[in-house]
């Protein structure tokens, strides 16, 4: 009999370990990789193609060539591609990124056949009409807009501007970059498109590797991308206005990716001062002061670098004290240490968050994807929360007076 003045046992959650990813060639030196998850009826298949940031002349056209492929194929229509796609139950996802951009299905095991060949239509057989081109143009100059009128979205791509200048990652839209780009570049850029390695996971035929190597069989050789790997110095960016109520803050620096020695300590370090609801910056900023709804750090990691950030929306006249807040919080990371009681506090919610994001119908695919698109050794989850409860006080302390310094962030802020 449950006994329920007895608290439960606790148990130390074990470290997690990626399951069994099966892996086939395709052409062009390309793979397929498939994780099944029998029962659940759906499927996800993504197109991961070489068409990021680092693939192109700009950024517009690595958006405008991603969202062409959903403008009609010489087959149908844009508004027939759609229609087809929701009579199947299907929803077709089209992501533009730094380093790879992807073109994915998710659909009804009982369909899958039907949901290969509009995905291979969409992908090989785009129509690239010059009025759909004009008209997505004419879209995305109005969507541009509107977002260069939001104080968050400004100070977001002008952080990244300042940081990382003419190098891919800095790569920004504007409205006079739209009006330049022709069909023709669009043309060009499909090519990256078609280079690409496939992800499939969740339920499906037993004849899925075979139709796929059918379906997608011609595969481009990716050149290894020209672009400039230096990155100039970072520089402030600040945009007033009095349009602008709110003042948008945005702090950051260039830093390392998961395959820095490093990583574990910053991250863990992270997630205490501005990474989760609980954080330092969270009760200073947000429930001692009030100045915000929300304030958090991140660090993102790309392939080729990686950049920290520090976000927040406040009223204009709490802009300074922000600041000064903010630096105070970092001082205190770099000068005392941590409490014995804090770090435990931080290492259990990490861990408790690494262990349920594998726990979504399509999560160790994408793990997978994050390990083997960035070269990084797959012991990197099994080892994961093994390094996360290594970490110590000291090397909080240390991590932050080597990466944290409040006069080596960049600024990027736009308000009144």
């Amino acid at each position: 009999m449950l006994d329920r003045r007895q608290a439960p046992q606790i148990h130390q959650i074990s470290n997690v370990s990626l399951p069994e990813i099966e892996s086939y060639p395709l052409s062009a030196g390309k793979r397929l990789y498939i994780h099944r998850e029998k029962n659940t009826q759906a499927f996800k298949i993504e197109i991961l193609c070489n068409a990021g940031n680092i693939s192109a002349t700009g950024a517009a056209q690595v958006q405008l060539g991603l969202k062409m492929l959903n403008e009609g194929t010489t087959n149908k229509s844009g508004h027939q591609v759609s229609e087809h796609i929701d009579s199947l139950g299907s929803f077709l996802e089209i992501t533009p990124g730094f380093d790879n951009s992807s073109i994915s299905i998710y659909g009804l095991k009982k369909y899958f056949t039907e949901n290969l060949r509009i995905l291979s239509e969409i992908l090989y057989k785009p129509s690239f009409n010059q009025a759909a081109f004009d008209s997505l143009k004419t879209r995305e100059k109005n969507k541009l807009k509107m977002n260069l009128e939001k104080g968050s979205y400004l100070s977001s791509v002008n952080l990244r501007k300042a940081l990382f200048g003419d190098h891919p990652y800095g790569f920004t839209q504007s409205i006079d970059q739209i009006d330049r780009l022709r069909i023709d570049e669009i043309v060009r850029f499909h090519q990256n498109i078609k280079s690409f390695d496939i992800y499939l996971a969740g339920d499906f035929p037993d004849h899925a590797v075979s139709l796929i190597r059918d379906l997608f069989a011609e595969n481009l050789e990716a050149a290894e991308a020209q672009f400039d790997r230096t990155q100039p110095e970072a520089i402030d960016i600040e945009v007033r206005d009095s349009k602008y109520i709110q003042s948008s803050i945005k702090l950051g620096r260039r830093l390392f990716n998961r395959s820095h020695p490093d990583y574990f300590k910053f991250i863990v370090t992270n997630e205490l001062f501005g990474g989760f609801f609980g954080s330092r910056l969270m009760k200073n900023i947000r429930e001692d002061k009030g100045y915000t709804y929300g304030i958090y750090s991140s660090l993102y990691p790309l392939k080729y670098g990686a950049y920290f950030l520090i976000s927040t929306d406040v009223k204009g006249e709490n802009e300074a004290d922000t600041l000064s807040e903010i630096k105070k919080e970092i001082e205190l990371l770099r000068t005392r240490p941590v409490s014995d009681n804090e770090l435990e506090v931080v290492k259990n919610y990490m861990v408790g968050t690494f262990v349920n994001s594998f726990s979504s119908p399509f999560a160790s695919i994408t793990k997978f994807k994050t390990l083997n698109t960035q070269s990084i050794d797959f012991s990197f989850y099994s080892s994961y929360i093994e390094n996360i409860r290594l970490i110590s006080v000291e090397d909080i302390l240390n991590t932050s007076i080597q990466y944290l310094d409040f006069d080596d962030l960049t600024r990027s802020i736009v308000g009144s």
